[in-house]
């Protein structure tokens, strides 16, 4: 599995929220509510996104399946309001008629999608639904693929409220309907179950009141004749990452300050004083241990190796090594009984073992070409292949033991043998993790993305399938849809079975290395 890849609930949010948008509403001098969420992130987004949407960078190939996630847990939430009415999507001003004709029935049924203009504002609603204690009210309920209420979603629904309201729509009741990730399918899922309902009306009062302030700040920025200067900071990645983080920090060097580990926040201040390169950090700056390693080595552009440490985590490597890595899927609307939302479910494994030092390696691995539950075919050829004599390898290994116990609690029969694997797992990442080897072109991370290519000196660049949301995009769709041809489908494995087999096959080559360092003391 990929470190660096994680799928965010809140970014899934706001950027389906953002295409949405894109898609519906082709007057960009409009506030909508994902606009005015952009706003509350950066001043530069929003003007951007309202005038230069183009300079924006086009999401990610993997963002799709966040839309794709974003579209189902949609669908699924109107089961929990039946019998409404489901407005025109895709035609602006079609949405804006059928709502407000809707809006005027008489006899109301719930509105999926129901947009609604009020001057230069406009949002779309998840799902309004009549006021069962107010005559000729509405319920606003927002949908979001998350599994808690976060304050940014408090912000959302709060303009959404506005808007309302503003439209001359009595509003009574506010909802966020998110994700219960305790919930267990057992069957066709049930929405009732499935979704958490928490009433947010009261909460959201203080972002009301701050919302008309915020609103015309945001028109004003929307009017302004140039793109405001905004730095970098933390807002870049939080509530989610922003697209237009590669183009506005595009500027920082090499070796750069912001690169620091665990350090955003210094590297940040380091800017404010002008200070951008790792080398240019004033002595008398406080850092870290692992920080001034990183800037030494960007000093010297030579890697910093501690033998004594690295030969110490070798003492913990017993022959036969088994390297593993596993791939999973993770839904939000779980696929298979006995699983839970988000749930990683393991499709795939890779595992090289070698029985001693230098000696060549076998290979075994495993990839589920099925719709079925992948997990009991994996368990068992798992279960094959791993040598419990030795030590098992992995790279953060957290991942990998957390779905080895999951298999455990799935399947029962497992719990001996899987204690057993537990017992002797030991993680590859530790000696870069704590900076007994680190390279400068590693820039501060110890992902087996960026220790391979400095180590080794190979990666996976060019690689059709590259990390591991890519892999876990790509096996859904060629596995679960229908209308994948046999070609691509077969191409798409063969890419999986590349690209799982080259990290542990990496972790062999990092094993051996770390064992020549240790021996010889040589620098690469």
């Amino acid at each position: 599995m990929d470190d660096d890849f994680e799928l965010s609930k809140v970014t899934s949010d706001l950027v389906y929220d953002s295409l949405q948008d894109s898609r519906k509403v082709k007057d960009f001098k409009i506030l909508t509510k994902s606009k005015f969420l952009n706003g509350l992130q950066c001043p530069k987004l929003l003007w951007t996104r309202c005038s230069d949407p183009l300079y924006i960078p086009p999401p990610a190939v993997s963002l799709q399946r966040v839309f794709d996630i974003g579209h189902e847990v949609g669908i699924l939430a109107r089961k929990r309001f039946p019998g409404g009415a489901h407005v025109q999507e895709e035609d602006f001003g079609k949405n804006l008629q059928e709502t407000k004709s809707l809006l005027a029935d008489p006899n109301p049924k719930p509105i999926y999608e129901a947009g609604i203009k009020a001057g230069r504002l406009y949002a779309r609603a998840d799902i309004l639904v009549p006021s069962s204690t107010i005559g000729g009210a509405w319920d606003v309920v927002e949908v979001k693929c998350g599994t808690d209420c976060k304050e940014v979603y408090l912000q959302d629904i709060a303009f959404q409220r506005y808007c309302y309201e503003q439209a001359g729509i009595r509003i009574d009741r506010c909802y966020m309907m998110y994700i219960n990730n305790q919930y267990v399918k057992r069957g066709a899922i049930d929405p009732e179950q499935f979704f958490s309902l928490l009433d947010v009306t009261e909460e959201i009062i203080p972002f009301v009141e701050d919302t008309p302030a915020l609103i015309d700040g945001f028109l004003k920025i929307i009017d302004m004749p140039a793109c405001p200067n905004i730095s970098i900071r933390e807002h870049c990645g939080q509530p989610y990452e922003c697209q237009m983080k590669p183009l506005c920090w595009q500027f920082l060097p090499k070796f750069n300050v912001v690169e620091l580990s665990r350090g955003k926040a210094k590297g940040f201040d380091l800017l404010d004083q002008g200070i951008m390169r790792l080398k240019d950090i004033p002595s008398g700056f406080k850092l870290t241990d692992k920080q001034q390693i990183q800037v030494a080595c960007a000093i010297s552009g030579d890697p910093h190796i501690d033998i004594s440490a690295i030969a110490g985590f070798l003492g913990m490597v017993n022959y036969p090594v088994c390297h593993m890595d596993f791939e999973t899927i993770f839904e939000a609307i779980p696929r298979f009984d006995g699983t839970r939302p988000y749930q990683q479910i393991p499709f795939q494994f890779s595992v090289h073992i070698q029985e001693s030092p230098g000696a060549v390696p076998a290979h075994f691995e495993f990839l589920h070409k099925g719709a079925d539950d992948p997990r009991p075919a994996l368990a068992k050829a798992l279960k094959a292949c791993l040598s419990l004599d030795g030590t098992i390898l992995a790279w953060n290994k957290g991942f990998e033991e957390g779905r080895i116990k999951e298999l455990a609690v799935a399947y029962p029969e497992y719990a001996e043998w899987s204690a057993d694997v537990l017992a002797l797992t030991e993680d590859l990442i530790v000696p870069f993790r704590s900076f007994h080897y680190y390279h400068p072109d590693q820039h501060g991370s110890a992902s087996l993305k960026k220790v391979l290519p400095a180590f080794i000196g190979k990666g996976y660049a060019g690689m059709t399938i590259a990390d591991g949301g890519q892999a876990t995009t790509e096996y859904i769709r060629v596995t679960y849809r229908k209308d994948v041809d046999s070609v691509d489908r077969a191409q798409v494995y063969a890419d999986l079975k590349a690209y799982c087999g080259l990290d542990t096959s990496a972790m062999v080559e990092i094993l051996e290395r770390l064992r020549a360092l240790s021996n010889l003391g040589d620098k690469p």
